[in-house]
């Protein structure tokens, strides 16, 4: 026999919502207890039950029928965490990439977010991404792309996730040409400040280039630093609403 339950239908809402509180950025760091996150799940939940429509018809004789629509929903929660996950990527790149040329690479400090090791600058620049994520309400705006979800993704659809790889390989390059944007000034100024110290070793030969070297970019990147900082407000809004597309790209790969 085949039955409306609305209790399935309440649990398959917070499967998708919790796939999405543990990998989405800011909500998915592991410096929030789990407990809280649970609570969190439960909480948001309840708010949201009310505004979900279901025609889901549960077969009671077996568990298997919904068994099937909770791992759809899990695995369409977590992609539009990992879609926004992935993206956020552009801070680990760019920041690998200045601290390659700054002679920091020998360094690095652990990621809030998954307690990975990244280099110094990329650590900086997630704990600024995430500040203007937090200022600007995208978290807010993440929870009501998951709203959003239950109207063009209705409970139970079928998800293959094979149909996203192609979107994520989107997102994987264009986190790349992202970060070598965010990383060109440095890149260039290297650049200039390696031409400089060839110069230099050419006039004066007895000059040792690898004790100047070292402190003398390290130097111009703190200055470009400094420079740059008053307009990374703008260029991170910017690169952070832009990943939010990729969302809507997602939802339209349901019909």
């Amino acid at each position: 026999m085949q039955y409306s339950l609305p209790l399935l239908d309440l649990i398959l809402v917070g499967a998708r919502l919790a796939g999405m509180i543990f990998t989405a950025p800011f909500f998915g760091s592991r410096n929030y207890p789990v407990p809280i996150k649970i609570g969190l799940v439960l909480f948001t939940t309840i708010l949201i039950n009310p505004l979900v429509t279901s025609n889901i018809l549960y077969d009671v004789s077996n568990v298997w029928d919904f068994a099937y629509h909770l791992t759809g929903e899990i695995f369409i929660g977590l992609f539009i965490g990992i879609i926004l996950t992935v993206y956020f990527n552009f801070v680990y790149f760019a920041g690998d990439i200045i601290d390659r040329d700054l002679g920091f690479a020998m360094v690095n400090v652990v990621n809030p977010m998954d307690e990975s090791q990244i280099p110094i600058t990329a650590n900086l620049f997630y704990i600024f991404s995430i500040l203007i994520f937090l200022q600007l309400n995208l978290h807010h705006q993440l929870i009501t792309a998951l709203v959003v979800s239950y109207e063009r993704i209705p409970l139970g659809s079928n998800f293959f996730a094979f149909n996203a790889y192609a979107l994520i390989l989107e997102i994987l390059a264009q986190t790349f040409v992202i970060g070598f944007q965010v990383a060109a000034p440095f890149i260039i100024t290297v650049l200039i400040a390696n031409i400089i110290l060839g110069l230099l070793a050419k006039a004066m030969p007895g000059m040792n280039v690898f004790i100047l070297g070292m402190p003398f970019k390290i130097f111009f990147g703190f200055l470009l630093f400094i420079m740059l900082m008053p307009f990374y407000y703008e260029i991170f809004s910017e690169i952070l609403h832009s990943g939010f597309y990729y969302v809507q790209k997602f939802f339209s790969l349901f019909p």
